[in-house]
């Protein structure tokens, strides 16, 4: 766009020549950037949970979850009648992770799903209470109200899930949820990692292009290969502390959660495509912004923590 439109004052047209776009960084380039901000995140998790740190995990998710909600309606800036939609959105993120994090450094416990239904509540009667104040726009104020909701969801409700992993069921042997919060991040990550290793190589047939471009189905077959080695390797490296997950259930969870994962990342492809942007932010070299990183994790969290509900009651 240019300049002029953002100040509103005219300018020769010699001002308004569009610079020459910066060179694309080679793939060794990002390769580098995206591991060196992948193992600073690893030390950080691992860190942690060797010291059974639920209070830092605790945090650390919350600022994901805060900070990927900003992101979100980030997206909707451009609307400027949607600002008040948008920090109701934030207000109800923010209250619900200070909520988690207080309930926890109290009852030692993730908190009542009660907290994710009054999230829900309160994004929806906020939402329609706002557009109480002016003339309806048609489908426009339905879209309002839906990106309002969807992002409390999204951001927040799907993240907390992680949280809830750590509380998962402690017993009185002194065994915490940790692993299995490493166990879903392991998992999830080397799926990642194995489509976009796998998909750089060898990558030639386009998997989804309308979506993600630079998807491809060789890419799909490394994230099912990842996921796959990397709950193998978690379950024979921490056996009892990933219980109850066994052998036979990461056998079903590692196409599951990959399966999960791949929708997770293709989901956050639909949203930014649809406001036209490559990546949500730039916080992490290589990735992108927190969206860009945790995107799979918001789905395979709730499906990993419903599963184990099922096989355990």
């Amino acid at each position: 766009m240019p300049i002029a439109a953002y100040i509103g004052a005219p300018f020769p047209s010699s001002c308004m020549t569009p610079a020459a776009p910066a060179p694309a960084p080679s793939k060794r380039r990002v390769f580098a950037s995206r591991l060196f901000s992948t193992l600073l995140l690893w030390a950080v998790i691992a860190t942690a949970v060797q010291w059974k740190s639920h209070w830092v995990l605790v945090l650390l998710t919350g600022f994901f979850g805060v900070a990927g909600a900003f992101e979100y309606y980030r997206l909707l800036r451009l609307d400027d009648q949607a600002r008040g939609f948008n920090l109701l959105g934030l207000c109800i993120c923010l209250g619900y992770w200070v909520t988690m994090t207080w309930w926890v450094m109290r009852e030692k416990s993730a908190p009542p799903m009660w907290l994710d239904l009054a999230a829900l509540t309160a994004s929806v009667h906020g939402a329609f209470l706002l557009c109480y104040r002016h003339q309806l726009e048609g489908i426009v104020t339905l879209q309002r109200i839906f990106h309002t909701v969807f992002g409390v969801v999204y951001t927040v409700i799907f993240f907390g899930f992680i949280v809830r992993l750590m509380y998962f069921k402690p017993d009185g042997s002194g065994m915490t949820g940790l692993f299995l919060v490493l166990f879903l991040i392991v998992v999830t990550k080397f799926s990642d990692m194995g489509a976009y290793a796998v998909g750089v190589v060898f990558g030639k047939h386009k998997m989804i292009p309308h979506i993600s471009p630079a998807k491809s189905w060789e890419g799909l077959v490394g994230a099912f290969l990842g996921s796959f080695l990397a709950a193998v390797g978690m379950i024979w490296l921490a056996g009892e502390r990933v219980a109850p997950v066994t052998w036979i259930h990461g056998v079903i969870l590692a196409p599951l959660l990959c399966a999960t994962a791949v929708s997770g990342d293709l989901a956050e492809s639909v949203l930014k495509r649809c406001v036209s942007i490559k990546d949500s932010g730039h916080k992490f070299p290589g990735i992108g912004g927190i969206l860009d990183l945790t995107d799979s994790l918001l789905f395979t969290a709730p499906v990993f923590y419903f599963y184990l509900e099922a096989v355990t009651a």
